[in-house]
């Protein structure tokens, strides 16, 4: 079943190698801090790259104990998310361990939207070089955020 309202999704400014992302859609929410202990920000774009080329794929994200395991299939023309929370992200848990605190059911440019509006709010407000010096070292995800901005206006 696809749903028209809107995906709400909100990456903040990495702070000392951390970041608070909220995702909500019909008044289910979730919000999650994350580390640079992964490469949250490029896990994600990626993830959603190869979401508009019809792949399934799934990431993880680390809070330095906790897992966010995102999960993307498609089906039929749109693509479910699922995100599982496990206490302990040390351990590699089957999927059945995890306990889900967000789903959703979309047509994929909805969700591309959010998220890269979100994003492109993130670049211009921190820059490249602040976002680097907040997040561990790690280059701002620009390669992907390019290709997801090119895929919405063709879609």
């Amino acid at each position: 079943m696809t749903t028209m309202s809107r995906i709400e999704f909100s990456y903040g400014a990495p702070e000392h190698g951390w970041s608070v992302v909220t995702i909500a859609h019909e008044g289910r929410e979730a919000r999650m801090v994350v580390s640079y202990v992964t490469d949250a920000l490029r896990d994600l774009l990626y993830s959603l790259v190869r979401v508009t080329q019809g792949d399934d794929i799934r990431f993880s994200w680390d809070d330095e104990l906790t897992e966010y395991r995102w999960m993307f299939t498609h089906e039929d023309d749109t693509v479910r998310v699922r995100i599982l929370r496990f206490r302990d992200g040390r351990r590699s848990e089957p999927d059945e361990a995890g306990r889900e605190v967000f789903a959703l059911q979309s047509e994929v440019g909805p969700l591309v939207r959010a998220v890269v509006r979100s994003i492109r709010r993130l670049l211009f407000e921190m820059g490249e070089e602040e976002y680097a010096r907040q997040w561990g070292g790690q280059a701002f995800p620009l390669r992907e955020l390019n290709v997801l901005e090119s895929w919405l206006k063709d879609h």
